[in-house]
């Protein structure tokens, strides 16, 4: 019988492979708005669009598996949260990659491909990615330090604080969901925003 840590494996693989290509696509895409002075790294309206499309399938591949990968990862880890700081820390940015993807998602969709041609939004959604992928490749590394001692952001030469979390009280948990809840739902009930208005 397949254990819960292989197909937490598995769709590990998966979320980080279609993110990856998400963020570099996106990061590619700023081209339609802001034009790059290397010639070598100019490509074509046709390329650009293959990346746009590329990015959103990523991204959606990405949030349409991130839930699997997080219970796969709560039955196959040992301990609970309360007990393990970065366990609770992998949870949490967990939480905060998917909601970075989901408005991703969201935000092309409403837009539409004509996103990319307001510098305002492009420059927003790129900073949304690179977010989101931090949040990713966070979650990545505490669980390579869960499972080996040691994770790819050892190398930095810097020290990412992953063994520290600050804990909220119920009652403000409570109050920024319900605030997260509000704005989601205004957002769907309101019109679509002119792009026109944003620059």
């Amino acid at each position: 019988m397949v254990g819960a840590a292989t197909f937490h494996a598995a769709m590990v693989e998966i979320v980080i492979g279609s993110l990856t290509l998400s963020t570099i696509c996106t990061i590619c895409c700023i081209q339609n708005s802001i034009k790059i002075p290397l010639g070598k790294f100019q490509f074509s309206k046709k390329t650009l669009d293959a990346m746009d499309k590329a990015a959103l399938a990523g991204a959606i591949l990405g949030v349409l598996m991130m839930p699997g990968a997080i219970l796969t990862g709560d039955l196959a880890s040992m301990g609970t949260p309360e007990d393990n700081i970065l366990l609770y820390n992998k949870f949490l940015y967990s939480g905060l990659s998917l909601g970075f993807w989901a408005a991703y998602v969201f935000c092309r969709i409403r837009f539409g491909q004509e996103l990319w041609e307001n510098r305002v939004l492009s420059i927003f959604q790129i900073l949304m990615s690179l977010a989101a992928f931090t949040m990713t490749a966070s979650v990545a590394s505490i669980g390579g330090k869960l499972v080996r001692g040691e994770s790819l952001f050892d190398i930095l030469p810097f020290w990412i604080p992953l063994d520290q979390t600050i804990v909220i009280s119920p009652g403000i948990s409570m109050f920024l969901i319900l605030i997260g809840f509000v704005s989601i739902i205004s957002t769907l009930r309101s019109r679509k925003v002119s792009l026109l208005n944003i620059d």
